[in-house]
C-alpha cells in the first residue's frame, strides 16, 4: 500500500523549485516492493522503539543493571551474572587474563548478596556504566558499555584506577569488562572482552530453559528487548541482499535523503556532489526531506550503512584481484571472510568444522575493521573434532607457530594463529583500503604462516597415510595374498636393463626405474619423504589387481614443491596436461600415466611378461617417457 504522507511530502517537493537531483526518485522508493518489504522488518511494534530507548545506550545500561542483580523482579536469579562470568572466560580473546582468577567460586557461588550502581562518579568527574559489587566473593566487576559510541581517550584506565582505589586494599578482585557491539578491542589491555551477541545468547537460552517458569509480563519484557538486540545485531542475509538491491537502484535517492541528516559525513570527498545538490534546496525542501528522513529512518539508515560499505566494496575488488572462486570467501558487511582454495583439499585431515561456522571450513581468515580505525587480517583455526583439532594444533606448534595450552583443552572451539594491521587514513577511500588488504594478504609473514600450514597439514597427511598402510599391512598379514609372479617381473627387468637396485618386489606390487628418473635425481633431488623403494622423481610399477587386471602405473613423486613445480612446468611446456590441484604447493603425487589388462592364467608367466611389455610399450607412455627424457637434455 502507497504510503500518502510519504507521498505528499515528496509532492510538496515537487512543487518546489527544481535542484538538480531528481525527487521523483525519492518518490519511487514507496513504490518499490523491496523497500516496503524491508520497512516491514524495521516497522514491527516493539515498545522499546514507541519508548525510543532502542538506540540510547543509557537505557541499555539500564537493562543490564536490572539483569545483573539477582534481588531484581525478573526471575532470573543469578543467572544472568553467572552466564556473563562464564563466557568471559570462554571467549579467546581473554584466555590471557584466566590463570590467577578463582572462575569455579565465582560460578558456583549464589550472588545473593549483589550490588549494582549505575553512573558511578570517578576522581576525575568521569562516570562507570555499571559497578557490580558482591561483598561475599570480594568481587568487583566494572563494565564499559558502548552501545554505537566511541572510547574517549583516558577513559578505560581512569575507571579501573578508581576501582582499585577504591577496593583493592580490601583484597577484592577487579573484573573490568569492555562490552560493545562487535567485540570492539579495548585500548586498556586490562579489560576483558564480551559483546552483545553474548548479552542476546543468555537472555535467549534464559527463556528458552524457563519459560514455563517466568510470568507474562517479564517474558514480553525479555522478547521485546531480544528483538532489539537481533535488529542490531543479526544482519540476516535476505535483509542484507533486499539493502543492496535498493541501494544500487536508488542510490541518488538514499544518498541524498539520508546525508541531508548527516551533515558530518559530507564534509567526506566522495560526497562533494550530493553535498552540492543538498546546498541548492531551500529551508522548506530541507523541512521536507527531515520528514521523509524521520518517516523511515531506520529503513533508510540500513539502506545506507549496507550499499555504501567500502569495505565491503573493497572485499569484492580484493577477490577479484586475487582470483578467490566464488564458495571460498563471504562478502560480510563487517568481516568479509574468505579461505585459500587450495585448504579445500584439507578437509580430510583437519575435519569439518561445527555447522554454522564460517564458510564450513576449519581454517578461515577474515578483515576487518578496528575500534582505532586500521585494517586488520586474522586468521584462526575452528571447531573441528577434538581429536583432530589437537593435532592440527600441535602440527602448528611443531613448524613454529605459536600455540597458547589453553587452546588444546577439550571445549575450546576457536584459536587465533595470526593477526596483523595496517593504518587505513581514509576509510572512505575503496582504493587505500584494497591496498591495504593486497597489503596485508602479501605480506611476508602472512605467506610464511600458510606455508607452515601446508608444511603441518602435510605430516598430517603422512601420518596419516602411515597409519592407513600399517593397517593395511596387518590386513594383509591375516589374508591370502594374491602375489605379482616375481619370474615374470625379473624377466621384464633384464629385457629392459633395469638393475636389482633399481627395483623392488612385495606382494601384490612391483616397483621399478629406468635410468632417467635416477638421472633427473641430480638436478630435481630426491623426494622429501619415503616413497616406494627408491625416493625418485618418478616411479613405474605393476600391480595386480582384486579383479584379475594388470596395472602399470607412472607417477611424479612427492619432490620439494619448488623442484616438482619445475618438472610440471617443463612437461606442460612438451604437451603433457596436469590438473591444476597437483601444482599446488602441498601436492605430493601426481599420477601420468596408468594402464591395465586382465590376466586370464596368473599361473601363466610367459603371457604375464608378454602383457608386460604391451603395457610398457604403449603409445602414451612411450611418449610420456621421451618427454622425461627430454627433461634431462634441458638440464
Amino acid at each position: 500500500m502507497v504510503n500518502r504522507k510519504f507521498v505528499n511530502n515528496v509532492s510538496k517537493v515537487r512543487r518546489m523549485p527544481v535542484m538538480a537531483y531528481s525527487f521523483e526518485s525519492i518518490a519511487q522508493l514507496d513504490h518499490s516492493k523491496e523497500f516496503a518489504r524491508l520497512h516491514q522488518k524495521f516497522n514491527q511494534f516493539n515498545p522499546f522503539k514507541v519508548l525510543r530507548v532502542d538506540q540510547f545506550e543509557i537505557r541499555h545500561s539500564n537493562v543490564l543493571a536490572w539483569l545483573l542483580d539477582p534481588n531484581e523482579n525478573h526471575q532470573l536469579g543469578s543467572f544472568f551474572i553467572k552466564k556473563l562470568l562464564s563466557r568471559l572466560v570462554t571467549r579467546v580473546e581473554n584466555e590471557e587474563k584466566i590463570e590467577g582468577s578463582d572462575w569455579f567460586t565465582y560460578l558456583y557461588a549464589s550472588f545473593s548478596d549483589v550490588e549494582v550502581f549505575r553512573e558511578v562518579k570517578t576522581d576525575t568527574n568521569r562516570f562507570i556504566d555499571l559497578l557490580v559489587v558482591v561483598p561475599s566473593l570480594k568481587l568487583v566487576i566494572v563494565i564499559e558499555n558502548k552501545f554505537h559510541s566511541n572510547e574517549s581517550s583516558g577513559q578505560l584506565e581512569d575507571y579501573l584506577t578508581y576501582t582499585r582505589n577504591r577496593f583493592g586494599a580490601d583484597g577484592y578482585s577487579i573484573v573490568p569488562i569492555f562490552l560493545t557491539l562487535t567485540s570492539d578491542t579495548p585500548s586498556y589491555p586490562d579489560y576483558w572482552i564480551v559483546d552483545y551477541h553474548d548479552v542476546l545468547e543468555i537472555i535467549k537460552l534464559h527463556i528458552e530453559l524457563h519459560k514455563e517458569a517466568i510470568s507474562d509480563s517479564v517474558y514480553e519484557f525479555l522478547v521485546y528487548y531480544t528483538a532489539i538486540l537481533k535488529e542490531q545485531l543479526v544482519q540476516d542475509e535476505e535483509s542484507i541482499q533486499l539493502a543492496l538491491d535498493i541501494y544500487q537502484a536508488n542510490k541518488a535517492a538514499i544518498d541524498v535523503v539520508f546525508l541531508s541528516q548527516h551533515s558530518e559525513l559530507l564534509r567526506q570527498p566522495r560526497y562533494q556532489k550530493v553535498l552540492e545538490q543538498i546546498g541548492t534546496s531551500t529551508e522548506k525542501q530541507q523541512l521536507v526531506l527531515k520528514q521523509i528522513y524521520e518517516k523511515k529512518k531506520q529503513t533508510i539508515d540500513f539502506i545506507f550503512k549496507m550499499g555504501s560499505n567500502v569495505l565491503r566494496e573493497a572485499f569484492l575488488t580484493f577477490v577479484k584481484i586475487e582470483d578467490i572462486p566464488e564458495g571460498t570467501y563471504k562478502v560480510h558487511i563487517q568481516v568479509p571472510n574468505f579461505i585459500l582454495p587450495e585448504w579445500q583439499d584439507f578437509a580430510e585431515v583437519i575435519g569439518e568444522p561445527e555447522q554454522g561456522y564460517w564458510l564450513g571450513h576449519g581454517l578461515i581468515i577474515w578483515f576487518e575493521r578496528t575500534w582505532d580505525e586500521r585494517l586488520k587480517v586474522n586468521v584462526e583455526v575452528g571447531p573441528t573434532p577434538f581429536e583432530k583439532r589437537i593435532k592440527l594444533l600441535t602440527a602448528l606448534e611443531n613448524q613454529g607457530i605459536q600455540i597458547r595450552p589453553s587452546a588444546k583443552l577439550e571445549g575450546k572451539k576457536y584459536t587465533k594463529i595470526f593477526t596483523k594491521t595496517t593504518v587505513i587514513s581514509d576509510w572512505a577511500n575503496k582504493q587505500e583500503i584494497v591496498e591495504g588488504m593486497e597489503s596485508l594478504y602479501h605480506d611476508t609473514d602472512i605467506k610464511s604462516l600458510f606455508k607452515r600450514i601446508a608444511l603441518a597439514i602435510e605430516n598430517m597427511d603422512v601420518e596419516m597415510e602411515q597409519k592407513d598402510q600399517l593397517e593395511r599391512i596387518i590386513y594383509q598379514a591375516n589374508q591370502v595374498i594374491d602375489k605379482i609372479p616375481e619370474d615374470a617381473f625379473i624377466k621384464f627387468a633384464q629385457v629392459y636393463d633395469i638393475p636389482e637396485d633399481n627395483f623392488h618386489i612385495q606382494n601384490r606390487f612391483a616397483s621399478f626405474l629406468i635410468p632417467a628418473f635416477r638421472e633427473l635425481e641430480k638436478n630435481y633431488g630426491n623426494t622429501r619423504e619415503k616413497w616406494w623403494w627408491h625416493n625418485s622423481t618418478f616411479t613405474f610399477w605393476f600391480e595386480r589387481l582384486k579383479d584379475d587386471r594388470l596395472k602399470l602405473t607412472l607417477e611424479l613423486g612427492p619432490l620439494y614443491a619448488d623442484q616438482r613445480q619445475a618438472v610440471i612446468i617443463a612437461l606442460e611446456s612438451m604437451g603433457l596436461p596436469f590438473a591444476s590441484k597437483s601444482k599446488q604447493q602441498t601436492a605430493r603425487f601426481t599420477r601420468i600415466f596408468s594402464k591395465s589388462k586382465v590376466i586370464k592364467d596368473w599361473d601363466d608367466e610367459e603371457a604375464i611378461f608378454n602383457e608386460m611389455e604391451e603395457l610398457f610399450k604403449d603409445q602414451k607412455n612411450q611418449s610420456i617417457i621421451e618427454m622425461i627424457n627430454k627433461l634431462i637434455d634441458n638440464c
